[in-house]
């Protein structure tokens, strides 16, 4: 009879970042065809990177004896926000450059139009909207989004480890 292995912590991590990857797309989707502020996508996005990011570590807890040291959690939980960023990143790209070739035009009037509501005109909006348009390319999209999915998670792990940690009682320190 061979012994059942527990899960590794890369395999659950994976699972959940997979789901929140595929969640946190369709959000954008939800957000860009209703056009609702994108300050409250960023919100639920992060909350369900904390919910998810949780569950991950409690599978983990039950398929290893009820414990998961910190850098366990620290590690998990990156891996789960890195997975769910490439996955979003991913579907992401392919909508801006295949599906919704629109999208990056629409985003940059609603740009201009949130400058010109300032009150910004002249070489400043100019300045500004040339910036914008590096980074409203499929290309500039995936990166800085890869860049901030992967920070943000990060920092996420940190926090929720320090809740979900649990030492091996048994252990001498």
């Amino acid at each position: 009879m061979e012994e059942q292995r527990a899960p590794s912590i890369a395999r659950i991590a994976t699972k959940y970042g997979l789901i929140l990857g595929v969640l946190s797309f369709v959000i954008f989707l939800v957000v860009t065809m209703t056009g609702i502020q994108q300050n409250w996508s960023s919100l639920v996005n992060i909350v369900l990177l904390i919910v998810l990011m949780v569950l991950a570590h409690q599978e983990f807890k039950k398929t290893h004896d009820g414990m998961m040291t910190y850098a366990q959690g620290l590690g998990s939980g990156t891996l789960v926000s890195i997975v769910a960023t490439v996955v979003t990143c991913v579907l992401l790209f392919i909508y801006v450059e295949y599906i919704n070739t629109g999208y990056l035009a629409a985003a940059m009037q609603t740009q201009q139009a949130a400058l010109e509501q300032r009150g910004m005109t002249g070489a400043q909006a100019q300045q500004a909207m040339s910036m914008t348009a590096a980074m409203l390319t499929p290309v500039g999209i995936v990166v800085t989004s890869l860049v901030t999915g992967v920070i943000a998670g990060f920092i996420v792990a940190l926090i929720v480890s320090i809740f979900t940690r649990k030492g091996d009682p048994r252990a001498v320190v």
